[in-house]
């Protein structure tokens, strides 16, 4: 692809996606909620965000992601209870989610294996 035409691109998709100042974000962690790790980004997020929400990764309804501007996904391998490669998504189906997504420890590997995507494997 030419330059102009990555130049024009990334124009018009900076135009159609304006910034959000960080301290008015609005973050929902999604993870493992009686664990550390989750305490500890709901501390550091509350300091730095406008809203912040943790839910558990087990049983996540997606709807719960509407009034959010973005998510993260935190699941670690340890935390898969031996369900390895996983079944499903706790984001749901892959074509129904829209949201901007942080994949945090092992979420990247897990959702490239129940969404399909490159990633699941090597």
């Amino acid at each position: 692809m030419k330059p102009c035409v990555i130049l024009i691109l990334a124009l018009l998709l900076a135009s159609l996606c304006p910034a959000v100042e960080l301290r008015d974000l609005k973050v929902l962690y999604v993870g493992n909620t009686n664990s550390t790790r989750a305490a500890d980004f709901a501390a550091f997020l509350s300091t730095n965000v406008a809203r912040v929400e943790i839910a558990a990764r087990n049983g996540f309804d997606p709807a719960k992601a509407a009034p959010f501007d973005v998510v993260l996904l935190d699941w670690s391998q340890s935390d898969s209870r031996g369900e390895f490669p996983p079944k499903k998504s706790p984001l749901g189906e892959r074509n129904a989610w829209t949201k901007p997504t942080v994949l945090l420890g092992s979420a990247g590997l897990h959702m490239a294996i129940v969404w399909d995507v490159k990633g699941g494997f090597g």
